[in-house]
C-alpha cells in the first residue's frame, strides 16, 4: 500500500472524471465491464482514505482508462482511474506512473490533481487503480472550437507556459531517476523511439492477416530521421500534450491551466516532443482522413500563429529561438500517429478493436489509409524542410 502524505501506501494510477454540469467533464452510469463493485470499492476508501463516505457516481466516457466520479456523502469529490479488465500488455495503462509522476509534481506545485492513493491489489477492483481529488473546470477540445475566438489565443499561450514549466523540473531532484525504478532514461529518446516504432509496425504489418500493408513512406521517412537527429536532450514529458488534457479556470477572466490530466505515455524525453504534438494540429489539412483536429488560423479566429507559440514556449523556457530541427519533431509527431493508426487497423483486421466494432475489410482499409496519410505527411515535411521533392 502506498498513500500520498506518509501514510502506508496503495497501488493505483491517473486520469480524471467529470462532473454533470462542466463542459467536457461529463459522466455516465458505468455498466458492463466497466462497472464495479461500489460495497468493495466503498469499504476500502474509508478504511484507507480520511474522510470518505460516499459511493460510485459516474464514469467519465472519453478515455481509454476508466474513469470514475466519487462523492462522499459530505460533498467531497474524488476520481478514481483505473485500468480496464482483460488481457493487457504489461506497460499499458500504466496508472502506477500516472500516480508517481502526478505524486512527485504535486510536490513542486505543478498543475496537477493532488493524488491520494495508489492500489495495486487486485483483490479489490479486479485491477489496479489510484485516486485524486477532483478538479473542476472546463475542458476544450483540441482544435479550441469549444472556446470563443476571444480566449484562444489566452488558452494556447497557458497551456505553452504550462509545458515550459513542466520542462524546468529536474527529474532526478524529484526522485525519478533512481537506480532500480527510474522513471526513463536520460538520453537517447528518438534513437529509442526510432527503434520502437519499427519493431511496434513490423509486428502489427505481421498480425494482421495479410490485411495491413507495410506504410510506403514508412522506411524512407526513419531513413531520414536516422540521417537528420537533433541535438540530444532530457526532461520530463507528457507524451500527450493538447487541449483536451488541461482542466481550465473557471472563474471570469482569462482561462488558465489549472490542472493537467492523462499522464500515461509521460516519460524521461525530449521536450520538443511535448510541443510538436501539441503543434501538430497546425500541421492537418481539414477534414483529414485520420479525424485529427486542425487549427483555424484565419483571421478572426484566435488561433495563434504557430512561430507565436514557438516564441512563446521558447521565451519561458529559456531556450534559443527559432527552434532548430522543427521538422523532425513535427515529423516524428505525424510518424508516431501513423503507427497507432495502423496498430487500430491490425485490432480491427483481428476483430480485437471494441472502438470500430468488429473486423471488416472496409473499416480496415480506411484506417490503413488514415495511416498511410499520417505517415505521407510526415515523410513531405522532412522533405520539404530540406528543399526536396516529395516523391518516392
Amino acid at each position: 500500500v502506498d498513500v500520498a502524505g506518509g501514510r502506508p501506501a496503495l497501488p493505483c494510477r491517473l486520469d480524471m472524471a467529470f462532473d454533470m454540469k462542466t463542459a467536457g467533464q461529463e459522466t455516465v452510469k458505468p455498466e458492463g465491464r466497466h462497472a464495479i463493485d461500489e460495497t468493495a470499492l466503498t469499504h476500502f476508501l474509508a478504511r484507507e482514505l480520511p474522510g470518505f463516505e460516499g459511493q460510485v457516481s459516474g464514469q467519465n466516457s472519453g478515455t481509454a482508462s476508466p474513469t470514475y466520479l466519487l462523492e462522499t456523502t459530505a460533498g467531497k469529490q474524488y476520481v478514481l482511474r483505473k485500468r480496464p479488465p482483460g488481457k493487457l500488455i504489461k506497460s499499458a495503462h500504466a496508472v502506477d506512473r500516472e500516480y508517481r509522476i502526478m505524486r512527485a509534481l504535486g510536490t513542486v506545485g505543478f498543475q496537477v490533481p493532488r493524488v491520494h492513493l495508489l492500489c495495486e491489489d487486485e483483490a479489490v477492483l479486479g485491477t489496479s487503480f489510484y485516486v485524486m481529488d477532483f478538479v473542476r473546470g472546463p475542458i476544450v477540445d483540441n482544435a479550441l472550437l469549444q472556446a470563443i475566438p476571444e480566449e484562444r489565443r489566452g488558452i494556447m499561450m497557458s497551456i505553452v507556459r504550462t509545458l515550459a514549466r513542466l520542462h524546468s523540473y529536474d527529474p532526478a531532484a524529484l526522485g525519478l531517476l533512481q537506480a532500480g525504478s527510474a522513471y526513463g532514461r536520460l538520453g537517447g529518446f528518438y534513437e529509442r523511439q526510432i527503434a520502437t516504432m519499427s519493431r511496434t509496425s513490423d509486428a502489427q504489418v505481421a498480425g494482421s492477416a495479410g490485411m495491413v500493408p507495410p506504410m510506403r513512406s514508412f522506411r524512407p521517412l526513419l531513413d531520414m530521421f536516422r540521417a537528420h537527429m537533433p541535438e540530444d536532450k532530457s526532461c520530463i514529458i507528457h507524451g500527450d500534450w493538447k487541449p483536451d488534457n488541461m482542466i481550465l479556470s473557471q472563474d471570469p477572466g482569462p482561462k488558465e491551466v489549472v490542472a493537467v490530466l492523462d499522464w500515461e505515455l509521460s516519460t524521461i524525453g525530449h521536450p520538443m516532443s511535448d510541443l510538436a504534438n501539441l503543434c501538430l494540429a497546425y500541421h492537418m489539412p481539414a477534414g483529414n482522413p485520420v479525424g485529427y483536429p486542425a487549427f483555424d488560423t484565419s483571421p478572426g479566429s484566435g488561433i495563434p500563429a504557430e512561430d507565436e507559440v514557438h516564441r512563446a514556449y521558447c521565451e519561458a523556457a529559456g531556450v534559443t529561438y527559432p527552434i532548430v530541427d522543427w521538422s523532425f519533431f513535427v515529423a516524428f509527431a505525424c510518424l508516431r500517429l501513423s503507427v497507432i493508426a495502423q496498430g487500430v487497423a491490425m485490432r480491427v483486421a483481428k476483430g480485437q478493436s471494441s472502438a470500430l466494432g468488429a473486423a471488416s475489410e472496409e473499416v480496415v482499409r480506411k484506417v490503413v489509409a488514415a495511416a498511410e496519410f499520417m505517415c505521407d505527411l510526415g515523410f513531405d515535411i522532412m522533405r520539404k524542410a530540406r528543399g526536396e521533392s516529395s516523391k518516392l
